[in-house]
């Protein structure tokens, strides 16, 4: 089982424009738009670029951000300017 998201979300819940699933790598859009999962560093993000927003699902539950550097993170970062960070 996937680990859950750290905020004690359940499956229905909705944070903005996101369906927050059963875990932080079934986030949703609950418009339909396609979303993205990307890192910054441990962190990982969901983003919606239809609808502009981003939100944070978790720090260092898959070990993929090990093998990236500060040059992608900044290129992940610069990708979410001008959209809305939800909490």
């Amino acid at each position: 089982m996937a680990p859950r998201i750290d905020k004690g979300y359940t499956s229905g819940s909705f944070l903005g424009n996101f369906d927050m699933g059963e875990c932080f790598c079934d986030v949703k859009c609950r418009y339909g738009h396609k979303v993205r999962l990307f890192n910054i560093s441990r962190g990982h993000y969901v983003a919606c670029d239809t609808c502009r927003t981003y939100i944070f699902v978790g720090a260092n539950l898959m070990s993929g951000w090990r093998q990236e550097n500060k040059d992608i993170w900044q290129k992940n970062f610069d990708s979410t300017k001008g959209y809305k960070f939800l909490e």
